[in-house]
């Protein structure tokens, strides 16, 4: 065969293989396919119990995967040496560096998020539980995990559970509501880290947020954690930096976030201002609540009669639920017992803030309140249509105004005057 035949040769297979590559779509006019993967069978059967296990755990799904971000889904419990991940058409393979360990209860999961062709994502993780050896005991291990600084869930956190008297790791992720959870764990005394792993690493580092607590795994009741806060180390005092106020209030911003659950005395900080010092009435982190409660008018209707009470609605919006706990804030506000001169200089000191890890710190801050408002320009003073309006009077005002009455008639322009006296017509005489 000539160069160039199997050059010919060689780009025509390429070119199909390309084609056949690329038609990932429905054909024309067929039905679109909208649904996640589903998995089909795993390899090893689930629960399976054998002496030892060679090979890759296999999970099969029922359609073609894509490879994006497959490594970053799986997780082995116990993680006896590092992961491989691997995806091959439906398939999603698993290894361990050092091979599966004999004597050991496995889990693995691929979580959330794995993804088809056509786009279409998992929303709940699929999981296989083996043993190359042991009992598989029906222990449950449970807990939740927060970000400290706002309480909201941590789904991208790592979880870890350590068996104390071997230091074998057990690991999984938190779900949408920061809830995990993990089962079949040999019974023993286990400590609990979870922190977030912002380089993907499947290692803590100094700098990422964290939080331990330990718990006793037994096959008699579930084990559940303590609920796990994420706050990354800091060995600095919070520090004071600038200032706002208005009438009674004054919010002091600081480098970092606060303890809500201190307790705080109205001598921890002093206003001075052109006058001297102003006093404070209180302190507290995070803003003050309303003081004022929303109307009643459900009540107000219901005390109406007629058509009145018929036509009125109740329009107030529903009052959202207080939040269970305080929340940290990196701010300090302070009401003091009088208000705050307009366009005035203040100096606000603070000392004993805690924030979050117990340190505490303050600071001095320079507080320029705003200039008063202008007052507002007088109302133009109201015309009938404005009182037709205002009453509400809607068949009135469609009444068209009436017409302003004709003016009279102009009377009648004097005689013209005459330069010359008109001729007079003389009888013409008798004859005699």
């Amino acid at each position: 065969m000539t160069r160039s035949l199997a050059a010919k040769l060689a780009a025509a297979a390429a070119i199909a293989a390309a084609g056949a590559c690329a038609h990932i779509e429905a054909p024309p006019g067929g039905v679109a396919d909208t649904e996640p993967p589903v998995l089909e069978t795993t390899r090893p059967d689930t629960f399976a119990r054998m002496r030892s296990y060679l090979g890759p755990v296999v999970f099969v799904y029922d359609e073609g995967l894509s490879a994006r971000g497959v490594d970053t889904l799986v997780t082995v419990s116990p993680r006896t040496s590092s992961v491989a991940v691997g995806k091959s058409g439906h398939n999603v393979s698993v290894e361990l560096r050092r091979g599966w360990e004999p004597n050991r209860v496995y889990q693995v999961t691929v979580h959330p998020g794995l993804t088809d062709l056509f786009g279409n994502t998992t929303r709940t993780p699929s999981t296989l539980v083996f043993s190359t050896g042991p009992e598989i005991i029906p222990t449950v291990a449970t807990g939740q995990v927060v970000l400290r600084t706002t309480l909201e869930a941590a789904r991208g956190a790592r979880v870890e559970v350590i068996h104390q008297p071997d230091s074998t790791l057990y690991e999984t992720r938190p779900d949408s509501a920061g809830r995990w959870t993990l089962m079949y764990l040999p019974e023993g005394d286990y400590q609990v880290r979870a922190y977030n792993d912002t380089n993907h690493d499947q290692a803590l580092q100094p700098y990422e947020a964290r939080d331990t607590t330990t718990i006793r795994v037994t096959r008699a009741d579930t084990a559940k954690s303590r609920r796990l806060a994420l706050l990354a180390p800091d060995s600095t005092a919070p520090k004071a930096g600038t200032a706002a106020g208005a009438e009674d209030v004054i919010e002091i911003r600081f480098d970092d976030f606060l303890d809500p659950a201190q307790p705080l005395a109205p001598a921890q900080v002093t206003v001075t201002g052109p006058n001297g010092a102003v006093a404070v009435r209180e302190v507290r982190v995070g803003a003050f609540p309303s003081d004022s409660a929303p109307a009643d008018t459900g009540a107000a209707a219901r005390r109406d009669t007629g058509r009145a009470a018929a036509a009125r609605r109740d329009t107030t919006p529903p009052a959202r639920p207080r939040p269970t706990e305080p929340v940290p804030s990196q701010s300090l506000f302070v009401r003091t017992a009088s208000a705050l001169a307009p366009d005035a200089q203040y100096t606000v000191t603070v000392t004993g803030v805690r924030n979050l890890v117990g340190l505490a710190g303050g600071g001095e801050v320079q507080l320029r309140t705003a200039r008063a408002a202008p007052p507002a320009p007088p109302a133009a003073p109201a015309t009938p249509a404005d009182s037709v309006r205002a009453r509400g009077d809607t068949a009135a005002a469609r009444t068209p105004a009436a017409r302003p009455a004709a003016p009279p008639p102009a009377p009648p322009a004097p005689p013209r005057p005459q330069t010359s006296p008109a001729p007079v017509a003389v009888p013409p005489r008798e004859r005699r």
